[in-house]
């Protein structure tokens, strides 16, 4: 009885083994994470902050939105465009990536990457007032919406 009991057992577990090393792993989802970042930006200024995507089993896609603008004297809402951009963070400092900027976004309106560009990783988003269009002329608050993974 013994010698059939352990013939079953090994049985079984050669059967499991067989159908675990047949079926593919699961990839887990990734999971939006949504930051929300505030600052001031000055005339021909820029303002930059860093984010993390923790998702390493694949590249990803973000989307950052400039969710309001307000003089700082007197919190006047404000409807000019401004720049925004994606970039990677070198030495401490916000390389915009060419790639990903719109010199001249609307508030409210979300500025995607496509082709997925991130993996885990330090990257960073920057606000700025385009050189070439400025429309800052005092120092405004701003309220910047981000979604990665």
């Amino acid at each position: 009885m013994t010698m059939r009991v352990a013939r079953f057992v090994l049985a079984a577990i050669l059967f499991c083994g067989v159908n675990a090393c047949s079926s593919s792993p699961t990839v887990p989802t990734p999971t939006v994470t949504t930051e929300t970042f505030t600052g001031v930006i000055n005339p021909l200024g820029t303002s930059s902050h860093q984010f993390t995507v923790n998702y390493s089993l694949a590249f990803s896609d973000a989307s950052v939105t400039i969710s309001g603008v307000t003089t700082v004297a007197n919190a006047t809402p404000q409807t000019i465009t401004i720049g925004i951009a994606f970039g990677n963070v070198n030495l401490g400092a916000c390389t915009r990536s060419t790639n990903y900027v719109n010199a001249v976004a609307p508030l409210n309106t979300a500025l995607p990457t496509t082709g997925a560009p991130f993996i885990a990783g330090v990257y960073c988003v920057q606000i700025f007032d385009n050189p070439d269009l400025p429309t800052v002329t005092e120092p405004l608050n701003y309220t910047i919406t981000l979604k990665h993974y």
